[in-house]
């Protein structure tokens, strides 16, 4: 009788060890997976979210600096009865440090895209300190300038302004606020709403027409394509 006990007993242990190493693996239930879908599901939309902040707070940066630099460019006119970086005189009535301008009305070489922002901010009308670097400026078509030289926009591009036609299709010349490189697609698109009609190649706002392939498809902003370089111009 005991034998029998004992044999029982054995048999139950190794079954209970078996049972250990081999144990059976269950699934989710459906209440866990939706459980699981509602986390993923809401941790999604918190990054959306977040990043939908980001780009509306990026845009009205860009936005109160292309606001500013016009109120600073007709403020400047109204004081000095001249266009910044074109004043001839900025040496005795703004500061003897001062860049000057030929005074022919326009912005149109490399010392006066330079010091456009050397006068303005001379003069009080924006913040910050700029050399006047006539060979930092670039030319009068491309986004090249350096630090010091010329502001820069919230994507580490240059603002630049120049007497020029770089905005997408049009024809006569006119002073141009190049906004900068760097900025995505989805963000100028956001900016061409806020300041105008939200197309790329009519109205005020448009896109500079060397970026106008990568960044526009069919006369709209090609949000759909993430591109990460655009840059648009504002026409006077």
């Amino acid at each position: 009788m005991s034998r029998a006990i004992s044999l029982t007993s054995n048999t139950q242990q190794k079954n209970s060890a078996a049972k250990v190493l081999n144990p059976k693996q269950g699934g989710f239930t459906l209440v866990e997976m939706a459980i699981v879908l509602v986390i993923i599901g809401l941790i999604l939309g918190g990054v959306f979210k977040g990043q939908a902040l980001i780009d509306s707070a990026r845009v009205r940066s860009l936005s109160t600096d292309v606001s500013g630099i016009r109120a600073a460019w007709y403020s400047f006119q109204e004081r000095y009865r001249s266009i910044p970086g074109d004043f001839s005189n900025a040496q005795s009535q703004i500061d003897s440090a001062s860049s000057q301008g030929n005074g022919n009305g326009r912005i149109d070489g490399g010392q006066e895209r330079a010091a456009v922002w050397q006068q303005m901010a001379l003069a009080g009308f924006i913040p910050g300190s700029f050399n006047g670097a006539q060979n930092a400026a670039g030319s009068a078509s491309d986004m090249a300038c350096a630090d010091g030289t010329c502001p820069k926009n919230p994507f580490n591009g240059f603002y630049k302004i120049s007497y020029s036609a770089q905005a997408a299709d049009v024809d006569g010349l006119a002073h141009e606020i190049f906004t900068g490189e760097q900025i995505p697609v989805s963000i100028l698109s956001q900016l061409d709403n806020k300041l105008d009609d939200g197309k790329p190649a009519t109205g005020r706002f448009r896109v500079h027409r060397a970026y106008m392939t990568a960044c526009t498809k069919d006369g709209q902003w090609d949000v759909a394509t993430g591109h990460t370089n655009c840059a648009g111009v504002l026409r006077d």
